[in-house]
């Protein structure tokens, strides 16, 4: 009796752990990719082209862009895998900072998708300039270049001062990581 008790526990501790019901996993199946987040949260409607999910909270947002990778065209890599396992602060900038103002790159580490892929994590700092007014953020990123394909998703927070994006970071560091981590690019 004692065992079966035990046996059915631990099964049940199992199920719970693995299906977590408050997060919620898209799978874009057109353009390649999959994102795991609060099931709470927003999907909004797209206004960038580049852009495919776009969800939020009330103040942590996270984008998904992905698309073809062309390997023959100038300037682009054919070992994929190697050229994300030799990744530098120089790419972050030429890859991901042209689209801000400032863009202070850290953290810049090298991870894997579940299938041992690599991708590249790092947090950002910047600024983003709009007419007289200026907005700082700070963002956590995760890219990669798989095969065909090429992708990121991005989670940023923003204000009107350095010091509030401080504030705001902190708390949702760990929500962003676990978002950031879940973004996967399927296999070629």
């Amino acid at each position: 009796m004692r065992f079966c008790f035990l046996a059915t526990a631990v099964g049940f501790l199992v199920y719970a752990t693995a299906a977590n019901p408050a997060d919620k996993t898209v799978h874009d199946q057109v353009n390649g990719f999959s994102l795991t987040f609060p099931e709470g949260w927003i999907n909004e409607s797209l206004t960038d082209e580049e852009i495919r999910l776009s969800v939020k909270s009330a103040d942590l947002n996270c984008m998904v862009s992905a698309s073809i990778y062309i390997p023959s065209a100038q300037g682009s890599q054919s070992d994929t895998r190697k050229f994300m396992e030799g990744w530098s602060m120089h790419n972050w900038k030429r890859t991901i900072g042209s689209s801000f103002s400032t863009a202070d790159f850290s953290n810049d580490r090298l991870a894997r998708f579940p299938d041992g892929y690599p991708v590249r994590l790092a947090d950002v700092d910047f600024t983003v300039r709009r007419e007289s007014t200026t907005f700082y953020g700070h963002s956590r990123f995760a890219f990669s270049v798989r095969g065909a394909r090429y992708g990121y998703v991005n989670c940023n927070v923003m204000a009107q001062s350095a010091e509030q994006v401080t504030q705001m970071w902190g708390p949702l560091a760990d929500q962003a990581e676990r978002v950031v981590s879940s973004f996967v690019l399927d296999t070629p």
